[in-house]
């Protein structure tokens, strides 16, 4: 136990745990006296979820606590583990900050000198660019103090400092040296050797920063850049490739570091190292030693590498020149053949120097090229032992200076040092310039500094003429604003519209929107010329008098007109005569519907100016803005209006509102076909639109949710109708009810309309009807989901679940319409009126709701309906992929029209079983396969039918006699293999016709299946028929062959005539006056002439009549000659042979009925190219 409350206690001491517990407990304060913490009379921690939010944000901000806790305890961690490397760049940095501070140091007073001494005379404030500056780097032991030690200049406060000037040991920081006509900046090796001592770098760049602070316009006017001798020398040209690229970066670091582009002097120092320069130069005077010995460029010239090895080429012949003479003066062997050695040395040097000048002065991709403006040689001798002269001994003694650095005589002054510092270097000062880029940057800030000024001047001159002339142009715009008031309120009719208010309301409001708040800027406010506030105010009174003189008489007016003039109209009375007792009853003022109510009035009444409606709104929305007394109204008008409305039936007035809230509410209507997707094209008349209100969503959000309030709202504005609200549980319930019958009557009929109005689109070809197929029966289920919409929207929540809302929404009343008394009293009949609404809707699509389970999925009877569907796309599909598709769908429809089932039937027959829509979709679905079969099987007909019985037709029968006036006749052949019994014209009927025709009244008749027939034309048919006429004409019901069996007997012969006689064949028929006789004759006339002839012939046996022809259709052609009537019904004719007045008449009896030398059915006959037109 010990042990347990020690590891308890251990845990209370860690931080996170204490202030955890401490973090709770504040939060448990908050949330039990929170309610006492208040901003405004406003509880801030209240609420549970006030109360919530204060527990979190109290855990958070102990969350954050600990977090900073933690991670100050990381970094001092990682700080004690990194302590030496810590102490290591601090002991750096504090290095860097010393030497760069002393640097600054020193620069400060070198600066602080030049200005203190009486060396340069008056110098003015810009002392830092009076005396020109140079700077001397280079590597480190490569001459450069050595070099100004030894100049040969006078450096006078220099030595006025004690400083002397012999001193050679090595530079640690920076060296100024102040000559007569320049200050000498001497830079330690150390800083140009940076790769050597990597801390060297940020104090250069330090010292580099602080220079061009000092002298931004020109920190430096050239650097001198010394290199020994001994680095060209070298027999590593790597090692010289590297000292090359170590100038050019330090040159690139000044030139970027100083923003200037400087002159460089490169200065090749220690000549004396290069064998021969002692001998050759030993014999100088002094004046010779301080002359220039090196080339000086021209602009450019010093970043070519040849240039540079040309000119330098050119230096050694010089030199080479004076080789000889030099000879003859010296005398000592061994220096003459170091002097023959000397232009040699330097020769071997010029390939060295080139490449160095190419890696350290020209332009690269990366690197701008270095303003070399000379290259020159010098030489400061080492010193020697040699010993110092008694007199300089003598004064150094008693100085008290050491004799290792008291100058020798023959050592005092280097070689080509003094003339070029004095006569090339400083005189041209001026080269160096500002960097393009750092230059175009300070123009670039000087311009904007100059632009800057120039618009703060011209801004607040501009401002304040402008703050000026604004109010003057205000007050003169209120000036004439007023005139024009007067002028209109002068000419304003008492009668006027409320249209003709709008110029006097306009121009006060104009008045008021001259110093409008919002149109005030900073510069009229600030300007110190602004006189708003006083013409505002006055401006704004103005209006308000106009408003409630002029507009509101004009509203109230205009409300009691359309008050009275609706004493007929119930639904635009209510809201009227609300609207106009609001002007008296402010309890009731509600703005915002007097706003949209006076809108819609305008709107009506000044259709087509918009401008003029919303001008009148907006002074209407100024008006109810301010606040003015109750208008009187007409009492007896309201009496009126009030009687009338208490007739109203009340529910339609919910009902009616409760749609205007749905509008308001934007429900989400339902369109057919945005839940079928790319299936809406399955589908006539898929944009059907059903209202959001009569939808589950709208059931719930708006009837469900707001129909009880509805009926409260109306009845707590029973103040209108001049009733009291105080009514009881029961008639708000019943209320209640009545309109849940008119809601649910729509309901059914928006969805019962939008159900039945969905037809499945005809298919034009089998490809769509097989496609239209297998999208119904495919994964996408268009079926479905139209079943399930329907059913999601026609199948409603527990009843129990809604009258327990409607009961908890009556006793939630308030208490002073003492409805709670009887809210539990009649809600079991208004329970039973709810369900029988409801279930209306659900009787109304139970057919359809039960093809679904209560998973949503398709019933077995849907499934088989499907399946049965799906089975006829399977049988397309054959047709359409058989060899012939034609005729494949020709069969079917073949068999059906003999009444053989298939799937056609089968899909008729299930549709039987279905529910409306889909019993209809089923059939259209069977009627558009059945008609696109029978489109295949008129295809197959019209090809069969051209192919053996027109094309014969054409061939044999077309144009020719007897069916044309023409001298070819049919061959008999011809004529029996067309119209025989069993023949082309016989054998198609049976084949393709007989199953989708049949005969009434003499006639084919087209049969027809659910509306489609096969598509014969009329035309067609009749011709067909009189096919078969004449088939039996000629051929009876079995013939094979042509023949008609016929009597001719003669009717009449003319008193003047002695005898008529007819010849057929062979056999000659006479008749004179005397008995009548019938003589047997068949058609055609076989195995003999064919010859067939009338002849009448008179009284002297002259051929008065003599026709005659021959061939197999010669009785034909001879009969075409006279006139034939009928005689006695079909199958007797008379034929009248007449001429020159005399006559003869024949009767010829035939065994068929019409008689077939009637050739009027002959020429009658013809066949349609196709069977449909």
């Amino acid at each position: 136990m010990k042990s347990f409350f020690n590891s308890l206690l251990n845990t209370l001491k860690k931080t996170w745990c204490w202030s955890l517990l401490l973090t709770l407990f504040i939060a448990l304060l908050l949330c039990l006296f929170g309610k006492h913490i208040a901003i405004a009379n406003t509880p801030l921690i209240e609420t549970t979820t006030g109360k919530t939010l204060t527990v979190i944000i109290c855990l958070l901000l102990w969350g954050a606590f600990n977090l900073a806790l933690w991670g100050l305890a990381k970094r001092e961690a990682q700080k004690e583990e990194n302590k030496e490397a810590y102490e290591a760049a601090q002991s750096e940095m504090a290095f860097i900050r010393e030497h760069s501070t002393i640097l600054k140091t020193k620069l400060e007073a070198a600066i602080a000198t030049i200005k203190r001494a009486g060396l340069y005379g008056k110098l003015n404030n810009n002392v830092k660019y009076q005396l020109p500056w140079y700077m001397v780097i280079g590597p480190q032991n490569s001459g450069k103090t050595t070099l100004l030690e030894c100049s040969g200049l006078d450096f006078p406060l220099n030595q006025t400092d004690g400083h002397y000037t012999r001193d050679i040991q090595n530079s640690q920081h920076c060296e100024w040296y102040f000559a007569n006509h320049a200050v000498l900046l001497d830079a330690a090796g150390r800083f140009f050797d940076q790769h050597e001592n990597e801390l060297s770098k940020p104090i250069w760049g330090n010292f580099l920063k602080a220079l061009r602070n000092k002298r931004r316009r020109r920190p430096l006017n050239g650097v001198i850049l010394t290199i020994d001798i001994t680095t060209l020398q070298s027999p590593d040209e790597s090692a010289i490739e590297v000292q090359a690229r170590y100038v050019r970066e330090r040159l690139q670091e000044l030139r970027h570091d100083l923003s200037s582009d400087m002159p460089i002097y490169f200065l090749l120092t220690k000549m004396d190292k290069v064998e021969g320069f002692e001998p050759f130069f030993s014999s100088l005077s002094r004046e010779e030693m301080d002359q220039v010995f090196g080339v000086t460029f021209n602009e450019g010239e010093g970043q070519q590498a040849d240039k540079i090895k040309h000119e330098f080429e050119k230096l050694i012949l010089r030199i080479d020149s004076q080789v000889m003479s030099r000879l003859h003066d010296e005398r000592d062997v061994m220096k003459r053949a170091e002097l023959l050695q000397f232009p040699r040395q330097l020769s071997f040097l010029a390939e060295r120097l080139a490449l160095f000048s190419e890696l350290a002065f020209t332009k690269t991709r990366y690197h701008q090229a270095s303003h070399l403006r000379g290259l020159y040689l010098t030489s400061v001798p080492e010193p020697t032992n040699t010993q110092t002269e008694s007199t300089t001994s003598g004064i150094g003694q008693n100085l008290g200076i050491s004799s290792r650095v008291l100058p020798t005589y023959k050592h005092q002054r280097g070689f080509f040092i003094r003339k070029l510092l004095e006569e090339v270097i400083f005189p041209n000062s001026e080269l160096a310039t500002l960097d393009e880029k750092y230059e175009k940057q300070v123009k670039l800030k000087n311009m904007a500094v100059y632009a800057a000024s120039f618009a703060i001047v011209i801004g607040f001159g501009s401002l304040w003429a402008t703050s000026f002339l604004t109010n003057h142009h205000k007050q003169q715009e209120l000036l004439s604003l007023s005139s024009d008031y007067n002028q209109q309120i002068v000419h304003l009719s008492p009668l006027a519209p409320s249209i003709e208010l709008l110029p006097t309301l306009n121009t006060l409001l104009a008045a008021t929107q001259v110093y409008a708040k919002e149109s005030e800027t900073l510069t009229d406010e600030f300007a110190g010329l602004q006189q708003g506030d006083k013409l505002r105010q006055a401006a704004e009174s103005a209006y308000h008098r106009s408003l409630l003189s002029l507009l509101l008489p004009k509203v109230t007016s205009e409300l009691e007109y359309q008050v009275a003039n609706n004493q007929d109209n119930r639904e635009f009375l209510t809201p009227s005569l609300r609207a106009y007792l609001m002007l008296n009853l402010h309890e009731h003022l509600d703005k915002a519907y007097l706003e949209q109510w006076m809108g819609l009035h305008w709107s009506y009444l000044y259709s087509g100016s918009a401008t003029e409606q919303k001008e009148l709104q907006n002074h209407f929305s100024n008006l109810l803005a301010i606040e003015f007394d109750p208008v009187p109204l007409n009492n007896n008008l309201i009496a009126k209006s009030r009687k009338f409305l208490r007739e109203a039936n009340t529910s339609e007035l919910v009902y009616q509102q409760l749609k205007q809230d749905a509008k308001e509410m934007d429900l989400r209507d339902i369109k057919i076909s945005d839940h079928l997707g790319p299936n809406q094209n399955l589908f006539n008349h898929t944009n059907t639109i059903i209202p959001g209100l009569y939808t589950q969503k709208g059931y719930k959000a708006v009837f469900l949710s707001k129909g009880l309030d509805q009926v409260k709202q109306l009845i707590e504005e029973n103040w209108v109708i001049g009733l009291s609200s105080d009514l009881s549980a029961n008639e708000i319930r019943g209320l209640y009810a009545d309109v849940e019958d008119l809601y649910f009557h729509d309901y059914i009929k928006y969805w019962k309309e939008a159900v039945d109005q969905l037809q499945i689109k005809p298919s034009k070809n089998m490809d769509e009807a097989i496609l239209q197929i297998s999208n119904i029966t495919g994964s996408s289920q268009p079926i479905l989901k139209l079943l399930n919409l329907v059913k999601e929207n026609t199948t409603f929540v527990d009843k129990a679940q809604v009258a327990s809302k409607t009961a908890g929404q009556v006793k939630k009343l308030p208490v002073n319409t003492k409805l709670k008394k009887v809210a539990s009293l009649g809600l079991h009949s208004v329970e039973e009126r709810s369900q029988s609404a409801r279930k209306a809707v659900s009787n109304q699509f139970e057919p359809l709701n039960l093809l679904l389970t209560d998973k949503d999925q398709a019933t077995i009877p849907l499934e088989d309906a499907l399946v049965v569907i799906n089975e006829l796309s399977g049988r397309l599909s054959m047709v359409k992929f058989s060899p012939n598709p034609d005729s494949s769908a020709f069969k079917i429809a073949r068999d059906r029209m003999q009444g053989i089932p298939n799937e056609l039937n089968d899909i008729r027959v299930m549709a039987e079983t279905l529910p409306q829509p889909l019993q209809q979709w089923w059939k259209q679905i069977s009627n558009n396969a059945w008609g696109i079969i029978l489109n295949h099987s008129r295809k197959h007909v019209q090809m069969v039918y051209h192919d053996k019985v027109v094309t014969h037709y054409d061939v044999a029968l077309s144009g020719r006699y007897p069916f044309r006036n023409s001298s070819h006749d049919v061959n008999i052949a011809d004529f029996d293999e067309f119209f025989q019994n069993g023949g082309i014209l016989d054998n198609f009927f049976d084949a393709y016709l007989s199953s989708f025709v049949y005969k009434q009244k003499g006639k084919f008749k087209q049969k027809s299946l659910h509306g489609r027939s096969l598509g014969l034309s009329d035309s067609f048919l009749d011709q067909y028929n009189y096919g078969l006429t004449i088939q039996r004409m000629f051929y009876g019901s079995k013939g094979k062959e042509a023949n008609v069996s016929f009597r001719i007997a003669p009717f009449e012969l003319d008193a003047s005539a002695l005898q008529s006689t007819f010849y057929y064949g062979k056999n000659k028929f006479a008749y004179r006056h005397g008995p009548i006789q019938k003589k047997q004759f068949t058609w055609p006339i076989t195995n003999q002439r064919q010859y067939v002839s009338f002849v009448l012939q008179d009284l002297s046996g002259s051929k008065v009549v003599n026709q005659q022809n021959s061939g197999p259709w010669a009785f034909f052609r001879v009969l075409d000659k006279f006139r034939v009537n009928k005689y006695r019904g079909q199958d007797v004719i008379k034929v009248d042979l007449e001429n020159k007045g005399m006559k003869a008449k024949y009767l010829i009896y035939s065994d068929r009925t019409p008689n077939p030398f009637n050739r009027k059915i002959l020429t009658n006959f013809y066949l349609p190219k196709r069977i449909n037109g």
